[in-house]
């Protein structure tokens, strides 16, 4: 791979993908987004990867798409028209990496530090975890170079932050601290950036001696379409039927009856 790398899975299941274009502050290329929506397929269907941990190499998480990609493909279609389905196409393969998150069956956490924009942005909101250093510069930036947002953050903003303060990060391209978005809401939680690492692990590790068919089931309720009380209920009552029926419930009531650590399977999915 040119643009990313995997660290392999470690003792507890937690595997760490790390974007690597430190010189471009890992903006996003064509070779990346294809690197991407690939290698993310590859770990969510790996049976022994219990945990996904995204990050980047260098100076920050990442910058948001790469202009220089975007110009050459300006410069090499000058028809307004057959510009707009060049790009529409590209968007469209930058959304399968989005896709393949949500499709996962395990939790995904991101380890934010730095320069947090654009795609870089809705990357990381795509996670169900996002722990990010307290200092990290954080803002939408689409507003700053003339488009409208992708990668799913509009979407993604407005259920976090409110439609103010999504207003004000996408019109306004206001930038905020890592500190102001675990405040906002937008990350999970911000630390000091010399913690960065161990709390994104203490939280992955954590995560990945946990019940896997539960959470994975979680995780899906969770991000399900929005959907009317009546039917959110029904789906709640049906999972948590289907755990009854596995091996992770029992045991966990069993381990808390007996005063001990719960021996979960060492599996994943949703049949848990």
């Amino acid at each position: 791979m040119e643009t990313l790398q995997r660290s392999g899975i470690d003792d507890h299941g937690v595997e760490t993908l790390i974007l690597d274009r430190p010189e471009t502050i890992n903006s996003l290329n064509g070779d990346m987004v294809a690197e991407l929506s690939t290698v993310l397929g590859a770990i969510g269907a790996d049976p022994q990867v219990r945990v996904l941990r995204i990050k980047g190499q260098g100076r920050g998480f990442m910058a948001g798409g790469d202009l220089r990609w975007f110009a050459g493909m300006f410069e090499a279609e000058a028809d307004p028209e057959k510009r707009r389905q060049v790009v529409l196409e590209e968007i469209r393969k930058v959304h399968e990496s989005i896709f393949a998150i949500d499709r996962m069956e395990i939790p995904v956490v991101a380890q934010v530090h730095g320069a947090c924009a654009g795609f870089g942005l809705s990357l990381a909101m795509a996670c169900d975890l996002v722990v990010c250093a307290d200092d990290s510069k954080v803002t939408l930036a689409y507003s700053g170079i003339g488009t409208s947002p992708d990668g799913g953050s509009t979407y993604q903003l407005v259920r976090r932050v409110g439609r103010q303060r999504a207003m004000q990060m996408a019109l306004l391209n206001d930038r905020i601290s890592g500190k102001q978005a675990e405040e906002w809401g937008l990350f999970a939680r911000a630390v000091p950036a010399e913690e960065l690492e161990s709390a994104t692990m203490q939280w992955c590790h954590g995560l990945a001696i946990g019940p896997a068919g539960a959470l994975a089931r979680t995780r899906r309720l969770i991000r399900s379409p929005e959907y009317d009380l009546a039917a959110a209920l029904e789906e709640e009552a049906r999972n948590f039927s289907e755990c009854a029926g596995g091996e992770e419930f029992p045991e966990g009531v069993k381990a808390f009856l007996e005063k001990r650590r719960p021996e979960y399977p060492k599996r994943v999915g949703g049949e848990g």
